[in-house]
């Protein structure tokens, strides 16, 4: 069978030129944006974390306010709640974590000896030097991850100014956040401003499902697991749930490290078989996030495929550092959001214009048409 030959034509090379041209306009607004980005980190991030924060406490504001509370007291009280609760449990991880991290990181090395004589002495040629290297990143852990995490901050004095930004927009938008959001959507004709409207919705809706299912399932699965360790007996169990408190932020990534690190502790203080209970509870709760707890907690409203979540992760990580990874899946739900809202308001455009046209027209002996397709 004779293949069909393909003939360059002008017009084939016309398209191409306009695709080419379009694709190099959407990179060059990327790679713009990035640049923007990083130049005013120092403002976007604590515009980030203030949204984040709003998404998680605007219920309490809203339940506050629909008791008859002045928005005044209500933003307060959630201001307070916020500070005691939230605040208290970030500061209880972190410094879990860091009061501990002597010892962690001892057990950790402890237990990748360990994995390296077996390796070392099984037929399998696996041995290596990976102690060594774990060490030496495990020894400047501490200032590159400070590194990574004030990126957009190169003093401590820019990084109050930061948290003091964070905290006044926090504040405002809780308490005028649906005045500036008319405020903002005032200078649009009227069509505009419902798409706007729409997908600024759509996008703010998807980061408060994504804040609060990501917060309630990490506090879960920490909890499973440190249940776990405790029942087992293993040390540092509290630093560890915390550890995976914190990892529960990070799709995929964050389980599969702070579960390692549970399981490689267990196995250096308690042994081999409690090392094997605590990897079935970790798998466990791992199942038990991905197949129940996140399909019945966000179901389909954010649902991202994880070949682009871990895309998204790679690329901020790389882009923003540790910043870059909190924020990479939160602000793709949000892209997420702002697509599928206007692309429904372009579908029901078109479906509104084919409605409006005329059913046909038939064209009579004489020549002249008659709408409806019926003939005179």
């Amino acid at each position: 069978m004779s293949e069909t030959a393909v003939r360059l034509t002008s017009g084939m090379l016309r398209r191409a030129a306009v695709v080419s041209a379009q694709l190099l306009v959407v990179f060059a607004a990327l790679w713009a944006l990035r640049n923007v980005t990083k130049h005013l980190s120092y403002v976007i991030i604590p515009l980030a974390v203030a949204l984040l924060l709003t998404a998680m406490l605007e219920p309490v504001v809203g339940w506050l306010t629909r008791h008859r509370w002045p928005r005044f007291l209500a933003v307060l009280a959630a201001l307070v709640l916020g500070l005691v609760v939230v605040g208290g449990l970030v500061s209880f991880v972190v410094f879990s974590i860091i009061d501990s991290y002597d010892e962690l990181r001892g057990r950790v090395l402890e237990s990748i000896r360990q994995i390296e004589s077996w390796l070392a002495e099984s037929p399998l040629p696996l041995g290596g030097e990976l102690a060594g290297r774990l060490q030496e990143w495990l020894d400047g852990n501490r200032e590159r991850v400070l590194a990574q995490a004030l990126t957009a901050f190169n003093t401590v004095g820019a990084f109050l100014v930061g948290l003091v930004v964070a905290l006044v927009l926090f504040i405002m938008f809780l308490h005028s956040g649906p005045r500036l959001w008319a405020a903002t959507l005032l200078p649009w004709r009227p069509s505009t401003r419902a798409v706007i409207d729409d997908a600024g919705r759509r996008a703010y809706r998807s980061v408060i499902v994504y804040v609060r299912v990501t917060a309630l399932v990490a506090l879960i699965d920490a909890i499973g697991i440190g249940v776990g360790l405790l029942a087992v007996g293993v040390p540092l169990a509290v630093p560890l749930a915390a550890l995976v408190f914190i990892g529960g932020f990070i799709p995929y990534v964050g389980a599969v490290v702070s579960g390692f690190v549970a399981v490689a502790v267990t196995l250096v203080s308690n042994g081999l078989v409690a090392a094997l209970i605590i990897l079935g509870v970790v798998l466990a709760v791992q199942q038990l996030e991905g197949e129940v707890l996140q399909p019945i907690l966000q179901g389909n409203f954010s649902n991202l495929h994880p070949t682009v979540v871990l895309v998204a992760l790679v690329i901020g990580g790389a882009e923003g550092g540790i910043a870059g990874v909190l924020f990479a899946v939160p602000v793709l739900a949000a892209v997420r959001g702002v697509v599928l809202a206007v692309a429904e308001h372009h579908a029901a455009q078109e479906a509104q214009a084919r409605e409006e046209k005329p059913s046909g027209t038939a064209r009579e002996s004489d020549g002249t048409e008659t709408p409806g397709g019926t003939e005179e």
